[in-house]
């Protein structure tokens, strides 16, 4: 029998900790109550929900059903001397997940950790840190069509993977496949860690680590993260509010010679990566607050919620930012979080 609950609050399920509620929610845990679910209510708004660590409720109350992947497992598909290929279904916790990885001698995940969320959100948004992304590891992932019910697989050159983007977010397509699990292509032979960041460097010489492990490097991205990024449970976050926008060379160096507080990384031949946090702070925003709602003062690309902050609330504020963002630097600084309606 379908536990669907009536006028559920979500506000234990979005990072933000947003007093909204659901006219319908479910949390399924198999494919079959899936598909009853979705064969039950044909006609109203559908929301799948993982961790809600990436979401933004405008309003208080979601006149749809919101389903929670609670869909879970993880094993061992096939492996030789040097490779394996681990799947994992949506419902798992994307940190544990790399953690356990990481447990079975497994490489390629470790710069992805500490990352909030589900293993079925990681290809949507080819979530990456550190110089890694979900890209350079996944090897396929397995969807149900809304739609016709079909499940089928799509290829890693199939989902179009780029930086924040894939093809699950392409307008005509968007909502139409439920991921439900993930493939990996990971090393099983030691390699040579991606230990290029600069934030990485610093913390491994702060450590006094000179021939770093897997578990090492864990390590220092979660003392990178404790020390920039807000805990959720404390100050209500969904982590990176905005993009980092992708500009050409040029461009950065123009902003740079009026700017000296803009900072840029390397992307393309002719491309690089702008950080939305030196944007913020070079307009004055670092630390600004108005209400219930803020930039953070360590880390300027994370919004939060200091108490009682509506969806709208945060939306406004962060449309405050893009707007000075595009008056004063001419930059079009677009949003992370997925908003929802």
């Amino acid at each position: 029998m379908l536990d669907i609950k009536k006028n559920f609050s979500l506000k234990n399920f979005n990072t933000f900790g947003i007093n909204v509620y659901a006219r319908y929610f479910i949390n399924v845990k198999n494919i079959e109550d899936l598909q009853k679910t979705l064969d039950r209510y044909p006609y109203i708004p559908i929301f799948f929900l993982g961790n809600g660590s990436n979401i933004l409720f405008l309003k208080n109350y979601y006149q749809g059903l919101v389903i929670k992947m609670g869909i879970k497992g993880k094993k061992i598909m096939k492996e030789n001397n040097s490779k394996v290929i681990v799947k994992a279904f949506a419902g798992e916790n994307w940190n544990e997940f790399v953690d356990w990885t990481i447990k079975k001698g497994f490489n390629g995940l470790e710069n992805l950790s500490f990352i909030p969320g589900t293993v079925g959100a990681s290809p949507i948004q080819n979530i990456g840190a550190y110089g890694s992304e979900v890209k350079d590891t996944l090897l396929e992932v397995q969807v149900y069509d809304i739609y016709s019910g079909i499940i089928r697989k799509f290829t890693r050159e199939e989902c179009k993977l780029e930086y924040r983007n894939s093809f699950f977010k392409y307008p005509h397509v968007k909502n139409k496949f439920l991921i439900l699990s993930v493939s990996f292509l990971l090393s099983k032979k030691y390699k040579k860690l991606n230990i290029y960041s600069i934030e990485i460097k610093k913390e491994l010489k702060y450590m006094n680590v000179k021939k770093p492990t897997p578990y090492d490097l864990r390590k220092v991205i979660f003392n990178i993260r404790n020390r920039k990024l807000p805990n959720p449970k404390k100050i209500g976050n969904a982590g990176s509010f905005f993009i980092n926008p992708i500009v050409k060379i040029l461009d950065l160096k123009k902003l740079q010679y009026e700017y000296s507080t803009i900072i840029g990384y390397y992307f393309s031949k002719d491309k690089v990566k702008i950080s939305a946090s030196s944007l913020i702070e070079t307009i004055g925003w670092k630390g600004k607050k108005i209400g219930d709602v803020g930039v953070y003062e360590k880390q300027p690309i994370v919004l939060v919620n200091y108490g009682k902050a509506s969806g709208m609330d945060i939306y406004y504020f962060s449309e405050k930012i893009t707007k000075k963002i595009k008056e004063k630097l001419g930059i079009v600084l677009s949003k992370e979080v997925n908003i929802i309606q």
